[in-house]
């Protein structure tokens, strides 16, 4: 059987990657395909626990570089428990979030030194899978993180960094998508529907779906 396709979602706070991520999810097997939609972190059993340790608040700071390993560790048990073996089955994986969030909050946002060995940890993480296609949600920050504060649901310690450090992420968002022919860049600024209807057609025409 020949593998899958690997579609992956990036994207700030409030951009809109969650609700996007599973509408085209639904969509794909609307037509006919077997998706598996995840996330990071999290994404199994194991990256829960994970993802509890990175976003909780707590009375004791995650340094940046427990931050960043934490994210790796993450990264590899989920690429061998989730995302591997249902490629290898031919399925089509949608994640929300993967190795440019790594490397745009570490690298753009926490300004953590040794870019090298922070791309050459998440190339022995991921153990050779790439994305076929990278969608980047965009949206000015100000306004993405207004629909955070917005939301029902609760703000995590990542939400509530200060807007520089969000800014800092975009841009570095920005700076992957140029030199990255597998990214496109969507703007999240419009209606969530006409978003939906665009974001659907970038994923059946770039992988012939």
């Amino acid at each position: 059987m020949e593998n899958g396709h690997f579609i992956v979602f990036e994207g700030g706070e409030g951009s809109g990657k969650s609700r996007h991520s599973s509408a085209v999810a639904q969509r794909l097997r609307d037509a006919g395909h077997e998706v598996i939609h995840t996330h990071e972190p999290g994404g199994s059993t194991v990256c829960e626990m994970i993802r509890n340790v990175l976003l909780a608040d707590s009375e004791e700071a995650v340094v940046p570089r427990a931050e960043l390993l934490l994210f790796v560790a993450d990264r590899a048990q989920h690429v061998e428990s989730v995302i591997k073996p249902a490629l290898e089955a031919g399925k089509i994986v949608i994640c929300d979030r993967f190795s440019g969030s790594t490397f745009a909050y570490q690298i753009g946002g926490r300004q953590l030194p040794e870019s090298d060995l922070i791309i050459a940890m998440d190339a022995y993480a991921r153990n050779g899978v790439d994305p076929d296609l990278v969608l980047f949600l965009d949206i000015d920050p100000e306004i993405g993180l207004r629909r955070r504060q917005d939301d029902d649901k609760e703000l995590n310690r990542l939400d509530l960094e200060e807007l520089a450090f969000h800014q800092r992420v975009r841009d570095y968002f920005l700076q992957l998508a140029d030199t990255n022919e597998q990214w496109v860049v969507q703007s999240t600024d419009g209606p969530k529907e006409a978003n939906e209807n665009i974001l659907y057609s970038i994923v059946t025409d770039r992988l012939g779906l």
